[in-house]
């Protein structure tokens, strides 16, 4: 969602309804109160099962490329990109990989 709805949401302080904010991007899916729990358990297992420096890079390339020119963000990109090639994580993602494996992540 952009900055102007964003801003008329908190200006306007009106309810919406879960399909609205879907359409706006406010939230990114929606489930039945019964289903919620499992639905926020699967998505945490997903997240989980991913290497944590690649998603603590991710996370930093998107937070702080929202504030940066273009360049800036392409230039921050490539920077976490290359070293990320670094880790022993990478190494255990490949060979996961080739092993046909879930691969075993260590924050290294």
């Amino acid at each position: 969602m952009g900055k102007g709805k964003a801003l008329e949401l908190l200006l306007m302080a009106d309810a919406i309804s879960a399909e609205e904010a879907l359409k706006i991007g406010l939230v990114s899916k929606i489930v039945s109160p019964e289903a919620l729990s499992a639905e926020a358990e699967t998505m945490a297992e997903t997240v989980a099962a991913k290497g944590p420096l690649a998603l603590r890079y991710l996370k930093e390339a998107v937070v702080k490329g929202m504030d940066m020119t273009l360049e800036q963000g392409l230039r921050l990109e490539a920077d976490l990109y290359f070293l990320l090639h670094t880790t022993a994580d990478r190494t255990e993602g490949i060979r996961a990989f080739q092993e046909k494996r879930p691969p075993e992540f260590k924050g290294q």
